[in-house]
């Protein structure tokens, strides 16, 4: 029976560990920021830029740092004509939060 117990809560502490888009520990997701793909052209140039942000309960304390305007992403890219652009996301125990925005375009 102990046996059981302690692999029930291997397993379960293996899928709370895990990678997965619904992880507690650790989440690391790719999304689209452009919904309408009907038409877009596919690239393969593009440019990046990031977002810190740290929040803490105790003392309550939200800080965010960097830029992620897709605007000054493209113009810091050289990028004139913007087709789509991405947001990745980070997150490491709701605390530490890093967002990456990938623009594409010519």
């Amino acid at each position: 029976m102990k046996k059981r117990c302690f692999a029930m809560a291997a397993l379960a502490l293996v899928m709370v560990l895990s990678g997965c888009t619904t992880g507690i520990i650790y989440t690391h997701t790719m999304q689209p920021l452009t919904l309408d793909l009907h038409s877009t052209k596919i690239v393969p140039t593009g440019g990046k830029g990031d977002i810190k942000h740290l929040v803490l309960i105790y003392p309550p304390l939200s800080a965010a740092w960097d830029d992620a305007a897709i605007g000054d992403i493209a113009k810091k890219n050289g990028i004139q004509e913007l087709y789509f652009a991405d947001l990745e996301t980070l997150r490491i125990l709701y605390i530490w939060n890093r967002y990456w925005v990938h623009v594409y375009g010519k």
